[in-house]
């Protein structure tokens, strides 16, 4: 499979990774921050209407998390958070 090219989003050094490793978690050779190798084209899924695509719930314009279920909708799933 060819190689996906990606951006880290911490310090912005371009990378590649063969597609087998899209969603996997790695260390940017970069700067060491713990990252996530995205998808052939970065998912970014807008807000239809203002609702959440994931729980529905309402969100106000140009958010990106939605606050009731933790989904980042730049990133297209839900992040894992350690509130209690």
């Amino acid at each position: 499979m060819p190689d996906i090219k990606f951006d880290c989003p911490m310090c912005q050094q371009t990378l590649e990774a063969p597609e087998e490793m899209m969603g996997q978690d790695i260390e940017c050779p970069s700067c060491q921050k713990q990252i996530t190798i995205p998808g052939a084209e970065p998912a970014k899924q807008e807000v239809s209407g203002t609702k959440c695509p994931e729980c529905g719930k309402a969100l106000d314009e140009g958010v990106v998390l939605c606050i009731h279920c933790g989904f980042h909708l730049k990133l297209g799933k839900k992040i894992a958070t350690d509130f209690k």
